[in-house]
């Protein structure tokens, strides 16, 4: 009986472990400050493989983390993503005027939520799927002055089965390495492997942010004792 009890408590302390190797993510739709909601506005940068972005985004990854005034990453972070061929160009200027949307698509890279409601504990973590961005850039007589970015970012929380939609709307860009220096408070600019090496690259200020995460819940088979208890 004594070996019985200690195998019954074994199984529960198992059983305890798996289920705190995974902080749960919480079912909702979650806004930046903008909107009033408790996302953090935040900041990006993309990394360039050379200057100018030669390869013309070939191998660009992505990195965006929360911004509180003084710090980056307190609260979330989307990285690692990259690009595996050249971005889209599709220009719409004439004699230098107009506008020249720039298509990225990224896959891979993680993400993580500390300290909200979007988490059952102290931090989530997760998978990226892909990330789809839109840069608008705006140009007059050949010079570039302003630049609108739009980023939709899917992926899959650790330890589940919750979906999380990132989406970006009307970033802001803030400058390039072909201007001047990345300032220190935004995000690194990282290489393929995650790391912060790369020195060439583009940054900017996201501020319309809308999360949304998702947990489906899975459809459960009914016992036979709980199908013969519904027509009793």
């Amino acid at each position: 009986m004594k070996r019985c009890s200690q195998l019954f408590l074994a199984a529960i302390c198992c059983l305890a472990f798996a289920g705190n190797a995974f902080a749960a993510a919480v079912p909702g739709v979650y806004q930046s400050t903008f909107f009033g909601g408790p996302l953090l506005e935040g900041r990006s940068s993309q990394s360039w493989t050379a200057p100018a972005n030669g390869a013309q985004g070939l191998g660009d990854v992505f990195n965006a983390q929360s911004w509180n005034g003084s710090s980056l990453g307190t609260q979330w972070g989307i990285s690692c993503g990259t690009q595996n061929a050249p971005q889209l160009v599709q220009d719409n200027r004439v004699s230098g005027t107009g506008t020249v949307v720039f298509t990225n698509s990224f896959l891979g890279g993680t993400f993580y939520f500390n300290n909200g409601p979007w988490c059952s504990s102290a931090t989530c973590t997760g998978t990226i799927n892909q990330t789809i961005e839109s840069v608008t850039v705006q140009y007059a007589g050949g010079i570039p002055f302003a630049a609108v970015v739009n980023i939709n970012t899917s992926g899959m929380f650790d330890g589940g089965s919750c979906n999380l939609t990132f989406a970006i709307a009307n970033g802001v860009g803030g400058g390039d390495t072909d201007a001047a220096p990345k300032p220190a408070t935004y995000p690194a600019f990282l290489d393929t492997s995650c790391n912060p090496s790369r020195v060439y690259g583009s940054w900017g200020d996201v501020i319309t942010i809308t999360a949304k995460v998702d947990c489906p819940t899975p459809a459960r088979n009914s016992t036979w004792g709980a199908v013969k208890s519904m027509y009793r």
